[in-house]
């Protein structure tokens, strides 16, 4: 009963058949630029057409359970001919389930395929033979990962902004790390009402599904509030207020003080507690990542290719595609056995850009993934930050044009391997 929907879409399917031609539904093209039918009609005695429901499929990683799965409508009871799936050049064989009338069903395994073309085969026993009924090819890739990430810095958000930011993701179905700030309630220059519209949009998004993070700058009310006492310097800015001093002029025993007043902060107004973390600018180092990992969060996304802000240097001399790692306890740069996934911010950063002038940072971000149509052989990730409270038109055409640069490689439309996912499922997928 599993496969009654995708048998109804294959009724119609099967009326729209010319005789002795499949039909066939829009699909990519595998990557050599045959055209391979999805819906295929058999030549053996036994009338059989099958389908499968896509074509591209993922190296397991935790977050689906779309193994490939065909649906076949026989023109009499196949029963006597134990109808089976069997994946070409592999061996592996399951048998094909009875569904409503004359339709029935099977998905085969993808643990232990390497990436490339496949093709499952859907073999029935005639007088003894065994008979290829049908052959449908499909593509298995490893997955290939964007974050978006929206920071917010501890000051105030108009509804405006908010509603702008969840009408992009809203639209293009794109879920959001929301990297929440609890220093809007320690301070006075946040209005409460203000504080509590941001707090009511951020619950609402993670009851559509968003993760709801942490994002901390070393704000002085917010450093004093946690019994810690500030530090002026460095600052790439000098402000005054803190928001510029970097998160590692602060040492680890402080760290995790500032840690555990913003994770208590959450707990006070109904927040989860959260598994992400980034600090202000990309500022941290191992002392600073080792207060992370010790407070429980499991993915960071402090890292960041080389740069600076400011006056500042960034503490990373990453390379511009830079991926997922466990880093060192003693050097942030460096892999090792900390239980955190660091997560480097090498999509860009949508402040201050236009449609236009985002063009070069698209490139850069497409560059890093497999070309439409083909198959990635190793999984990547992009991650890519905004600020909802700097949110402008011109900013959100900006953030339109990025997500829609990966529109032809998206695997929710059966394009290609590219999902959108939270910090939190990156560090899922990261973890097997």
């Amino acid at each position: 009963m599993k496969y009654l929907p995708l048998a109804a879409a294959l009724a119609l399917v099967l009326s729209a058949c010319v005789e002795g031609t499949p039909a066939r539904r829009p699909i990519p093209e595998p990557p050599d630029g045959t055209a391979e039918p999805s819906v295929q009609t058999s030549t053996a005695p036994i009338g059989t057409v099958a389908a499968m429901p896509r074509r591209w499929y993922l190296v397991p990683d935790g977050l689906d359970a779309d193994d490939p799965v065909v649906v076949a409508t026989f023109d009499r009871d196949p029963t006597p001919h134990r109808p089976r799936l069997r994946l070409r050049g592999d061996g592996r064989a399951v048998p094909m389930r009875p569904g409503a009338g004359s339709v029935w069903s099977a998905e085969i395994a993808r643990g232990g395929l390497a990436p490339g073309e496949h093709v499952v085969e859907l073999v029935v026993t005639l007088d003894g033979r065994d008979v290829v009924a049908a052959a449908i090819p499909f593509v298995l890739s490893a997955a290939e990962y964007v974050v978006w990430t929206v920071d917010f810095e501890g000051d105030a958000a108009s509804d405006e902004q908010l509603a702008a930011t969840a009408a992009v993701a809203d639209r293009a179905k794109v879920p959001l790390t929301v990297m929440w700030n609890p220093r809007v309630w320690t301070t006075g220059a946040v209005p409460a009402s203000r504080a509590g519209a941001m707090l009511e949009w951020t619950k609402d998004r993670g009851t559509k599904g968003d993760e709801i993070a942490l994002h901390l700058h070393m704000w002085t009310d917010l450093v004093r509030s946690a019994g810690v006492s500030p530090r002026p310097e460095p600052s790439w800015a000098e402000r005054g207020d803190g928001y510029d001093v970097p998160m590692y002029a602060y040492d680890e025993d402080e760290t995790r003080r500032i840690l555990d007043r913003s994770l208590a902060l959450f707990a006070d107004h109904g927040l989860p507690r959260p598994t992400s973390f980034r600090a202000a600018s990309y500022m941290v180092r191992a002392h600073t990542l080792r207060a992370v990992a010790a407070a429980g969060f499991t993915a960071d996304s402090s890292a960041a290719p080389a740069g600076s802000v400011g006056r500042l240097a960034y503490p990373w001399s990453l390379a511009p595609d830079a991926q997922p790692f466990r880093p060192s306890r003693d050097d942030h740069q460096r892999p090792g056995d900390l239980p955190l996934l660091e997560v480097p911010t090498n999509g860009g950063n949508t402040f201050e850009h236009s449609a236009a002038s985002i063009q070069p940072v698209i490139r850069a971000d497409l560059a890093m993934l497999a070309p439409p149509g083909t198959v990635a052989t190793e999984r990547r990730a992009v991650t890519f930050v905004s600020h909802p409270s700097t949110l402008t038109a011109t900013e959100r055409g900006a953030v339109e044009a990025l997500v829609a640069a990966f529109e032809p490689l998206r695997y929710d439309r059966d394009s290609g391997p590219v999902r959108f996912v939270t910090l939190r499922e990156l560090a899922q997928a990261y973890s097997r």
